[in-house]
């Protein structure tokens, strides 16, 4: 994942603010940020203390914490749909466990996914994912397992659709409404070319839900605390059932979290359904949650910033692009953006099929490569999404700008 995509590695001595240096001492602005927890920049002094203050204290002894509370607090705070949370080690384990919990919550087997959307890599939702694409068949709606070694039926339970198609969810709601235990979906499909939900989309989701008896689940690991303080389920005002928040949460440090309404949860809370993980909730974890959202919600206005430095980048990189004469593809929501260059124009409301089709993946490799030599790295696969923090002045960017500049000199 972190090696196979460039001709070489980059190898981190070590990051601070918007920067990383290499083993060579190169000075690059980085606009992955670590696929996107850095809110702040790396190597948050406000947040590293609290850290190293519970280190010294004790990482973690598998017994309550009165961490474990306020870090509870300050999800149900910010996070409009949650009133109980249970904390995990990854998103990966947290979408897994709210997964069983819908089934064991409905008493149904049916779980409904989105093409393109990621919940991590465990058996019964690791679908082929947005890099082959161009390897599938025709029909988005097929669910092709996403990892050698998969048991052939842990998909069995598992309905993928296109994203944003309505009639396509409307006639699975109507065939098959009283099977789905759940909906899961980025509320924003963010790992993959920044597509928002189209106009009612969520809305959508949420009426034939609730109709049903199924669950909504937002997976909000990247745009929980991103996009707005309350996520996507702020910024969008609809609210599910069952959340899933990691990446910006801690800052970097390894947690997950999952929750909802104590309805929704009440099978967890009275021990009738199962979550386990002794290294889950662990105190250095919860501190840093602590320390990352209470900075959050000391700083209302951070969102608004981020907002305006977002409007900047997304300008300055629509001119750069212009002068040049290149085909490119620009989505952004608050401090998420997603810059593509293309073989040919693509529309604004297209399909992340249409829109993988027309990427140019060669030149767009060639132009990260260049743009790293240049002092710039972001991912170098189009798909993949760039992050702002507030470590992102406008100088930085005004001097990333420059680089890329340089750097589409060169492309041929």
């Amino acid at each position: 994942m972190r090696a196979a995509a460039v001709p070489t590695p980059l190898v981190i001595q070590r990051a601070r603010g918007c920067t990383v240096w290499d083993v060579e001492g190169k000075e690059i602005i980085d606009v992955n940020m670590g696929y996107g927890p850095h809110l702040f920049g790396y190597a948050d002094r406000e947040v590293l203390d609290e850290v190293a203050e519970q280190l010294r204290d004790g990482a973690m002894t598998g017994l309550p914490h009165m961490l474990d509370s306020r870090a509870a607090e300050l999800i149900c705070e910010l996070v409009p749909s949650v009133e109980q949370v249970r904390f995990a080690n990854s998103g990966t384990e947290a979408v897994a466990s709210t997964l069983r919990l819908a089934r064991a919550t409905t008493g149904r087997d049916l779980v409904v996914t989105f093409e393109g959307h990621y919940h991590g890599w465990s058996e019964t939702i690791l679908r082929a994912g947005k890099n082959t694409l161009h390897l599938q068949g025709p029909d988005p709606t097929d669910v092709v397992p996403g990892a050698p070694g998969m048991i052939p039926e842990a998909l069995s339970h598992t309905v993928q659709l296109p994203w944003n198609d309505t009639a396509a969810v409307r006639e699975l709601f109507d065939r098959d409404g009283d099977r789905i235990a759940g909906v899961i979906l980025e509320p924003v499909l963010a790992n993959a070319c920044v597509l928002p939900p189209a106009p009612g989309f969520l809305e959508l989701l949420r009426e034939l839900t609730e109709r049903s008896g199924a669950m909504l689940i937002f997976d909000e690991v990247i745009t929980g605390f991103r996009v707005a303080r309350g996520g996507t389920q702020e910024r969008w005002g609809v609210t599910p059932d069952l959340t899933v928040v990691s990446k910006v949460l801690a800052g970097g440090i390894p947690v997950a979290a999952f929750g909802g309404g104590r309805r929704a949860m009440r099978m967890l809370a009275a021990n009738e359904a199962h979550h386990a993980g002794v290294y889950a909730g662990n105190h250095t974890a919860l501190r840093a949650v602590v320390a990352m959202l209470s900075k959050i919600r000391a700083n209302p206005r951070v969102y608004e910033e981020l907002e305006e430095l977002g409007g900047y980048a997304e300008a300055a990189l629509r001119e750069l692009f212009a002068e040049d004469g290149r085909q490119v593809r620009i989505s952004r929501v608050g401090s998420l953006m997603s810059v593509s260059l293309l073989r040919r124009p693509v529309r604004d409301n297209a399909s992340l099929r249409d829109i993988a089709g027309a990427i140019d993946f060669p030149a767009h490799r060639r132009f990260q490569t260049l743009a790293q030599a240049e002092g710039v790295y972001f991912h170098p696969n189009a798909l993949e999404p760039w992050f702002l923090s507030t470590a992102h002045t406008r100088e930085h960017l005004d001097k990333a700008v420059a680089a890329l500049r340089r750097a589409l000199v060169s492309l041929p």
